[in-house]
């Protein structure tokens, strides 16, 4: 479909492979839509597993192009034909194709050809997913579904029971097959086929546990087969730190001293100049933590040793803390379902954002009331576990970007770590999760983007107020930024509005006695009126004073019988009465 080429980018200097559609396949419409498709996905996707991509364009004769970062060294498929993978090796490239599949797929990416020739392995052996040409995005059905009823894509010997049936077919599912397919390869060098036995039987070495996940990865049945992030905690749990690199395991070691080895290392979850998190496992009840150190840095420690003995669903549990005179561990509970920061390459739905962004508010309110200050909230330390319940980290922590050329979008020039720091904070995050992009401000003012003109009116409203550079002026609390969550009622679609017809408001059902009571009440009333002003019009002398005494009586019979509760009185319609309320309850609301 392509060639490949080696380039550089000549701004920085640096080596770049350039993806560009072959020549023959100009007039093919397809073609074009399935290119274009590549570069978008990957454009949305930043993981350290999976290829980036830097720019695209169109050559000088009309023919796509895409610019990626370059990989020096080669495919798992070629690694695999020269048989000089170790054993520690291939769990690593297993581990890491696990938690690409799983970025990938929080954001509803489906690969649909996971195989050796689309794993690259750079100089250090890590692993790197390409060639996303066959992918789709699992929620965009008018892209994903056109043309794919009679047409099966990917590569045979590894596709999924389901993925030869048709293409529309393929689920998140089918990548999880793919990768079992290459597990079972790695492990007994062999490719599998029906009623082959585990791994184990061709490579005595491989431990049960092994087998039994990459058999679950295999199974026919999609709904049998573990998610991506299940997988990578069965395979933590399995391995054992089998995959590590021998200098990651000394660095873990010297940072935390058990000279009883009542904890195992299960992986290395980020290392960076400012410190490192590990993940342990408890030997005794095989529980899992999360140790974080940070090196000459004590910021955060007053707020983790009070969140240690204080608890909320929306924060994360902070197990315990430690320091020394040269590092700061705080010891947490391990969450699964990764950060925010790994499901933002594509704008939320304003339903999905709304759960997101009361359960941050939630925490917000909490730790402000208990006196605590983030001070340095972003995605990246808004973390899921297994339910997708939302939990808050790294209160109180220094942020890297002090010192750093990258920009801190989510702290206003100049503010101090307050309350109302933490509110502008957030509003970055919700401009980012409902529109996809930062916000930019020209001259001390936000400058919406195009995306945000499609946000609803009362969240537009909402993220301008907590992103007021002037602290006066923004919104002060999380307990008023989550009521604004929620001021407008969720809005329904025309075809929905039509099959949800609200009831007629039900009528008070009058007796037959009560009926006959009002009418004659009724004749009377207009009999005595009406003989009133024809006295009047016969005798233009009358006594004003009597009528001024019989015109109230007479008015106030007439209101008596239009009061909301009076039996002939129509009752106020639900959304009369709602409206109403909400007028009263909300004076700002115009």
């Amino acid at each position: 479909m392509a060639v490949l080429y080696k380039g550089t980018q000549t701004s920085l200097g640096r080596p770049v492979a350039i993806k560009v559609m072959k020549g023959a396949l100009a007039d093919t419409p397809q073609a074009h839509q399935m290119f274009e498709w590549e570069s978008r996905i990957v454009a949305r996707l930043d993981h350290p597993h999976i290829i980036r991509v830097i720019d695209r364009g169109l050559t000088a004769d009309e023919m796509p192009y895409f610019v990626m970062d370059y990989v020096e060294g080669l495919t798992l498929r070629e690694a695999l034909k020269q048989r000089k993978l170790s054993d520690r090796r291939k769990l690593r490239i297993i581990m890491q194709v696990a938690k690409a599949l799983g970025y990938a797929h929080k954001n509803n990416v489906i690969h649909r050809d996971i195989k050796p020739g689309n794993i690259l392995l750079d100089r250090e052996g890590n692993a790197r997913v390409v060639d996303f040409g066959i992918a789709r995005l699992s929620e965009d059905t008018e892209m994903s579904m056109v043309g794919e009823e009679n047409m099966t894509v990917g590569t045979p010997a590894y596709m999924a029971p389901e993925q030869k049936q048709g293409a529309a077919l393929t689920t998140s599912a089918s990548d999880i097959y793919s990768l079992g397919v290459i597990m079972y390869l790695m492990l007994a060098n062999k490719l599998p086929k029906a009623g082959y036995p585990p791994p184990s039987h061709f490579n005595p070495k491989i431990p049960g546990s092994l087998d039994k996940i990459t058999m679950a990865c295999l199974a026919p049945e999609p709904e049998r087969r573990p998610s991506a992030d299940k997988l990578v905690a069965l395979l933590l749990q399995a391995l054992k730190g089998a995959h590590l690199k021998q200098e990651e395991k000394a660095q873990a070691q010297e940072s935390f001293k058990d000279p009883k080895e009542k904890f195992r290392l299960l992986d290395v979850i980020r290392e960076t100049p400012f410190g490192d998190v590990c993940l342990y496992e408890n030997r005794q009840d095989r529980s899992l933590m999360v140790l974080k150190k940070r090196i000459g840095n004590f910021k955060g420690y007053e707020e983790a040793e009070i969140l240690s003995r204080i608890k909320h669903r929306n924060i994360i549990n902070v197990r315990g803390v430690s320091r020394n005179d040269r590092i700061f561990i705080t010891i947490l509970e391990y969450l699964s379902g990764g950060s925010l920061q790994n499901r933002m390459a594509q704008p939320m739905a304003p339903d999905s954002f709304l759960l997101v962004a009361d359960q941050i508010c939630d925490a917000m309110i909490f730790a402000h009331n208990n006196r605590i200050i983030h001070g340095n909230l972003r995605p990246h330390n808004i973390l899921f576990d297994d339910t997708n319940t939302v939990k808050v980290m790294d209160f109180g922590f220094a942020p890297h970007y002090e010192s750093s050329v990258e920009e801190n979008w989510y702290k206003a020039p100049g503010e101090p770590a307050l309350a109302q720091a933490d509110v502008f904070a957030a509003g970055v995050i919700f401009y980012q999760l409902l529109t996809g992009a930062l916000p930019e401000w020209k001259r001390g003012l936000l400058q919406p983007c195009e995306a945000f003109s499609a946000v609803p009116q009362h969240l537009r409203t909402l993220i301008k107020g907590m992103l007021c550079l002037e602290t006066a002026v923004r919104i002060q609390s999380f307990e008023e930024v989550k009521q604004d969550l929620h001021l407008a009622e969720p809005e329904i679609d025309e075809a929905t509005r039509t099959r949800i017809k609200p009831p007629s408001p039900a009528r008070r059902r009058r007796s037959p006695l009560r009926s006959v009571a009002m009418t004659l009440a009724l004749v009377l009333l207009v009999g005595f009126n009406g003989a009133l002003y024809f006295w009047l019009f016969q005798n233009q002398s009358a006594d004003l004073h009597l009528l001024e005494r019989l015109l109230p009586a007479a008015t106030s019979s007439q209101d008596r019988l239009s009061r909301p509760d009076s039996p002939a009185a129509e009752p106020r319609a639900p959304v009369e009465q709602e409206l109403a309320l909400r007028r009263v309850s909300n004076p700002k609301e115009k």
